[in-house]
């Protein structure tokens, strides 16, 4: 309800309530008007019996304030009234605009594509886009039971979502790990093909018949799907395209997932949190990420510590027609190898993600390599050279020591390296030091590794 006394009268009213305040104080008792306010704001004569003594003058000046001008004028702007945490799960039952509804606030440490700016009653969300010339996308996160805000400037057109969300869309199963790690796997109602699921929590959902299937025929997005059931959000690869462009003009908000930029497990990892301002689980995530990450440097000093005569020489990637995809020197991939006390070949690539070179560049750089790793796809040795015949020119060949990411989670389950990996970057790690210094995390068990035999 719009307040009887605008802006500028308002604050007339206050500089003229002031004023008579200062005037009482410094008059005689005789010479003083004998009214004052009742607790409901009510002027009332203090002779006839109705005088509320226990409200002091200065506090009259506030109450009167109160009742003209709104609660906001009664109370200095810099007094903000933080909650004790973040609300999970429901919506804000009466707004209170001197509030701030997110006094647990996540810090990023190692995640360099997205940041998070904090309001008293909603989050700006911003995702960068790592293409030349690309703008980065923005998201208003605003708090359940709160006025949506004016968007204006660089915020003018940005996706607003209320939160906390109640029903999540997944397209990668990446996203997977992070909802079961926050525990709130709950509110998650959509996932792309139920096929490529491999969490345990996630499947059990599926088979009660909480969660739909969105892109079952070859990954392509039914929107009639998605539309229908109308998710709090549906996080995509990308927020571009004709067919995500139709979801957001039906009204559901989409929102990029973009944690496979990051140049290192660690960045991606922390997408973790990305999640969470969805879901104000701040406090959770952070209490999450950090435990993970403390694991992480743990092992990595130990790993660092030993001589560079130590250090194995690794190769990554496969042969597909004469060309070796392998991991870029700037990637995730090649920051894990340096952290579990690796060299890799191609450190001084300049690639963020993948990159593809001639098989005969390979060979003379890698061909000396002491353990190969992430090529995939193979059974044996012997399939190996069957794919490609060259192969027998890499010394991490001729001595077995090819190593893949592909032991099932348990036995007659399938991999889930692709998902639960970006969350325990810690186990990656564990996982190669144990194939590069064996000795040094001893009673540590093989995650996703395993060597391929020779037949």
């Amino acid at each position: 309800m719009a307040h009887p006394i605008g802006g500028r009268s308002c604050s007339r009213l206050l500089s003229t309530l002031f004023l008579l305040l200062a005037w009482e104080l410094a008059s005689p008792a005789s010479a003083r008007t004998r009214n004052t306010v009742s607790a409901s704001g009510v002027v009332v004569d203090a002779v006839g019996g109705a005088r509320a003594a226990s409200i002091s003058r200065a506090r009259c000046a506030r109450i009167a304030a109160a009742v003209w001008c709104g609660p906001a004028a009664a109370a200095p702007a810099s007094a903000i009234r933080a909650a004790e945490k973040n609300l999970t799960k429901g919506c804000v039952e009466k707004f209170d605009a001197a509030a701030d509804y997110f006094p647990e606030k996540t810090a990023l440490e190692d995640a360099a594509i997205f940041h998070v700016e904090y309001r008293r009653s909603y989050k700006v969300v911003t995702v960068k886009d790592v293409s030349a010339g690309g703008r980065p996308d923005r998201y208003v996160l605003v708090q359940c039971g709160t006025p949506a805000p004016t968007l204006a400037g660089e915020l003018a057109g940005a996706q607003v979502v209320t939160v906390p969300i109640t029903s999540l869309f997944a397209f990668s199963t990446t996203n997977l790990p992070l909802l079961v790690d926050l525990d709130r796997v709950d509110v998650l109602t959509g996932v792309a093909q139920f096929d490529a699921v491999a969490s345990r929590e996630v499947r059990a959902r599926i088979q009660n018949g909480t969660i739909v299937e969105f892109a079952r025929v070859g990954l392509v997005i039914d929107v009639e799907r998605v539309v229908s059931v109308k998710p709090s959000l549906l996080l995509a690869g990308s927020t571009s395209g004709s067919t995500l462009a139709v979801i957001r003009s039906a009204g559901v908000p989409v929102a990029a997932n973009a944690e496979w930029l990051e140049s290192t497990a660690l960045g991606r990892a922390e997408w973790l949190k990305y999640l969470a301002v969805f879901l104000n689980e701040e406090h959770k995530a952070q209490s999450v990420y950090s435990a993970m990450k403390s694991r992480y440097r743990s092992m990595s000093l130990r790993a660092a510590a030993g001589p560079e005569s130590e250090r194995p020489l690794v190769m990554t990637g496969r042969s597909t027609r004469g060309l070796f995809t392998i991991a870029g020197g700037r990637s995730y991939v090649a920051a894990l190898i340096r952290d579990a006390g690796g060299r890799y070949a191609w450190a001084d690539d300049a690639s963020a993600g993948i990159a593809s070179v001639d098989l005969e560049a390979q060979i003379q750089r890698a061909a000396d390599a002491d353990v190969w790793i992430n090529g995939g796809g193979w059974n044996n040795l012997t399939g190996m050279l069957e794919d490609e015949p060259r192969y027998a020119a890499f010394k991490a060949y001729r001595l077995g020591h090819v190593w893949v990411y592909e032991r099932p989670v348990r036995p007659g389950s399938d991999n889930d390296y692709w998902s639960r990996s970006v969350t325990h970057p810690d186990l990656v790690l564990a996982d190669l030091i144990k194939i590069f210094h064996p000795t040094l995390v001893p009673d540590h068990a093989f995650e996703w590794y395993t060597r391929l035999p020779a037949r």
